[in-house]
This record gives C-alpha cells, sequence and structure tokens, in this order.
C-alpha cells in the first residue's frame, strides 16, 4: 500500500493536487481554497486582540519577503487604535487588492507555513481582521512594490493590552535570546517575531516618525529624482520599480509630503509635523533587531548584582511622540514658569480689587488641554 507522500507526489505530477484544493484562480500566483482545505489549515488562535491583529499582519509581510516593516500608531482617547502598516515585500496587484479581504483567499497554495502561531497561508488572517475593525484598507500597493496598510480599531470591540509604552526585558543565554517581563503589548510582540526572523528590519513609532524614518534609511548611494507636483510623481512611480517604502524620499516640497502622507499612507499630519520631517528634525528610529553585543545578558544570581541598573532594565519605557497629546508636549517646569506669570498677573490686577489667590495654582494636563485651577479670596 503507497504511503501519503507517494500519494501526494503522484498527484502533484498530474497536476491533479492542486485543483483538489482550489475552488478559484484569481491569477498572479492567489488562489481561493475550497472550505475543506482551508479547514485543513486552521490556525491555532483567532483574532481577540490588537496584538494579534499585529501578529497576522506580521507573518503576512514575512511570507511576503519583506527586509522592512513599518509599524506607524496612534490612539485616540483611549477609544480608537490606528495603525499605519508598511512593508517592502513582493506587493499586492491592484486588482487583487479588495478580493484580498474575502475568506480563503492566498497566495500560498503550496507553501503553505507553520510556525509557533500555528499554520499560516489558510487565506484568513486578512479576512478575520477585517470582520473584527471598522476599516482596514490598501492605500498603496503593487507587484514588487510593497504594500501599505491602514487600520482603525475600536478598542470597545478588540481590546489591547493597556500600558502600550513598557518594553521586555532581553536576557541572553547559550540557547540564544530570551524577552521577558514587561506585559504582551504591541512591542513586545514584534520583538517576539523578530526574534524568530532575525532578517527582517522592524520600525515601530508614530506616524511622523514612521515617514521621517523611511526617508532617511532609504538607500543612500542612489539619486531619487525629486518632484514638486502630485502627477508627475504618479507617473514616475507608476513606470518604475519603486517600493512604497522609498516614495517619502521622492520630494522635498511640504505640500507634496503632505500629499503623500494621506493619499500614499493615510497619515493625518499636521503642517508643522511635514516641516520638521524635510528639515530632518524628526530622529529616525532605531530598528527594534536585537544586537547580540548589546542585549543584556543573563544575571548571575551567585554574584552580587546591580539591583537598581536590574529594576531600570525591567522598566524602560517606549516614549512615542503624540499630535494628538499636544499638552504633553510642555515640561512641568516650563508649566511653572507659565503659573509664576499667572499669579504675578493676578497680584497686579487683584490689587484693584482687593483680590488675591487663596491658593497655589493648580493645573491638568489632557491630551490638547492644559487646565489651569486658580481659587481666588477677598483680602482681609
Amino acid at each position: 500500500m503507497q504511503n501519503n507522500t507517494d500519494i501526494d507526489r503522484f498527484l502533484s505530477e498530474l497536476k491533479i493536487k492542486d485543483s483538489l484544493n482550489i475552488e478559484e484562480d484569481l491569477g498572479n500566483g492567489y488562489v481561493r481554497l475550497k472550505i475543506s482545505e482551508a479547514e485543513r489549515r486552521q490556525a491555532l488562535q483567532d483574532i481577540k486582540c490588537v496584538e494579534d491583529i499585529i501578529i497576522e499582519m506580521l507573518r503576512n509581510s514575512r511570507d511576503a519577503g519583506s527586509k522592512k516593516i513599518f509599524i506607524g500608531t496612534k490612539k485616540i482617547e483611549d477609544k480608537k487604535r490606528k495603525i499605519y502598516f508598511i512593508d517592502d515585500g513582493e506587493g499586492i496587484p491592484p486588482k487583487l487588492q479588495n478580493i484580498i479581504f474575502e475568506s480563503r483567499v492566498t497566495s500560498k497554495l503550496e507553501n503553505g507555513i507553520k510556525d509557533s502561531y500555528g499554520f499560516h497561508g489558510r487565506g484568513m488572517a486578512l479576512f478575520s481582521i477585517k470582520l473584527n475593525v471598522d476599516e482596514i484598507k490598501i492605500f498603496f500597493s503593487d507587484k514588487y512594490k510593497g504594500t501599505s496598510f491602514y487600520i482603525n480599531i475600536d478598542l470597545k470591540k478588540i481590546t489591547e493590552k493597556k500600558d502600550q509604552s513598557v518594553i521586555p526585558y532581553i536576557i541572553k543565554t547559550d540557547e540564544g535570546f530570551n524577552i521577558i517581563g514587561g506585559v504582551n503589548n504591541i512591542i513586545k510582540t514584534i520583538m517576539e517575531f523578530q526574534v524568530q526572523n532575525s532578517g527582517i528590519g522592524f520600525y515601530y513609532g508614530t506616524p511622523t516618525q514612521i515617514l521621517a524614518t523611511m526617508r532617511d534609511i532609504t538607500i543612500k548611494d542612489i539619486k531619487y529624482p525629486k518632484f514638486e507636483k502630485w502627477n508627475e510623481l504618479k507617473d514616475y512611480i507608476n513606470l518604475n520599480k519603486v517600493k512604497v517604502t522609498e516614495i517619502p524620499k521622492l520630494t522635498d516640497n511640504y505640500n507634496l509630503m503632505e500629499k503623500i502622507s494621506k493619499e500614499i499612507f493615510n497619515m493625518d499630519i499636521s503642517q508643522r509635523g511635514i516641516q520638521r520631517i524635510i528639515y530632518n528634525e524628526i530622529r529616525a528610529l532605531e530598528p527594534l533587531k536585537i544586537d547580540i553585543h548589546k542585549s543584556i545578558k543573563k544575571p548571575d544570581f551567585n554574584q552580587k548584582r546591580d539591583v537598581e541598573e536590574d529594576n531600570r532594565n525591567m522598566n524602560k519605557s517606549l516614549i512615542l511622540y503624540d499630535e494628538n497629546k499636544l499638552a504633553g508636549r510642555f515640561k512641568d517646569e516650563e508649566i511653572r514658569c507659565i503659573i509664576k506669570i499667572l499669579e504675578e498677573k493676578i497680584k497686579e490686577l487683584g490689587d484693584k480689587y482687593f483680590i488675591t489667590i487663596s491658593k497655589d495654582i493648580e493645573y491638568k494636563k489632557s491630551n490638547n488641554i492644559i487646565k489651569f485651577v486658580i481659587e481666588l479670596k477677598q483680602k482681609e
């Protein structure tokens, strides 16, 4: 009796095996799997949180041959999480960009991948994400040009870890690297994925930082043309093999850069933010790749340990420049200077009305608002 391997080889030679698995050939290497084949490739996890979405997007980019992945993020009043997911992989032909969000559509007929997260290649990841988010859309992609995704998530429907700023603790062992501590937030999810996919560069930050970084790390020895007009830029992109990650490098014009940020990446960046990008005032992000020479070594518990240093490493935080929290840009000492001016002015004007301040002025910062509480009293 023949074993399964012999049967698979026989069917493959007759080109029968593929037809048994395919419901529809969509062209350009994409197919819609039959339900039975999709079920055979069942994944181990569903979309339950924002971090699950990140994992599925990362797996898609890895399978598309990406060498650089950019993840921009913005949180809106604890209600929405916006994600700008950009890679330099194979890209998706325009005629397939809506179909790939349908169930069982995949480009992985023969090369489905099984990794630590389960089987990948059943054509359900993007479909599952679309079912769970307010919006997922491709804003730019084409064959060999990479892809720019935009995802808008309602945090009441799909939750995330509350503290997204904590960076996990990395220790080096004889077997490699371990990531411990922190919470299973977005950045820990990316770093765990990076450990398993060390050939990819991962960049994580705000939209402004992501746009600035793409400009900064674009291949330095290539002289890119600079454009002033949107139509000329579009024609150049259509006629040349330009990766989506290279597009921000193609202009130094403020208006055109703002157009790129909206049309290519769906990023709503302020005019001041665009200016800072053009003037190179935004520091480029470092990749999240783990460097063996810079990693924290596993502590030797038989030796005296620097507890304070360990605590610092365990509680490292990622500070994201958030354009929706403008009040946070003012340092506490700067606000105290404002309060001092207020106190002097109130004292000057209050003398006319026999009014003074009853206690120290209090303040509170919240998103784009700084509230000052000034309690007055009648002079004795």
